[in-house]
């Protein structure tokens, strides 16, 4: 009985990991504004807007943003983020 115990639960361990996360998974969906992107870059394939930047230092690693120019202020031309439509001091909308 314990060895077929074992046997499934390495069946179990196997299935489980091999099952990509769904729509509800948490995040925003890939290309769109805030989600992770490969490296930074002004013309980044994998971001909607193309702005891919590693300037927004909460965020842990490269994000889908968009340039804005009121630095350290409310943006009217930023997506709605965590902090409203604010655009950092690096001239990147903050997710």
């Amino acid at each position: 009985m314990q060895r077929l115990l074992l046997v499934w639960s390495f069946v179990l361990c196997a299935c489980s990991g091999s099952t990509p996360p769904g729509p509800d998974a948490g995040g925003p969906a890939p290309r769109t504004f805030g989600a992770a992107c490969a490296s930074a870059s002004n013309s980044a394939p994998d971001c909607d807007s193309h702005v891919c930047t590693d300037s927004i230092d909460t965020a842990g690693q490269p994000v889908c943003s968009q340039q804005c120019t009121m630095l350290k202020a409310t943006d009217p031309s930023c997506p709605n983020g965590a902090m409203g439509q604010f655009c950092n001091m690096k001239g990147y909308c903050r997710p």
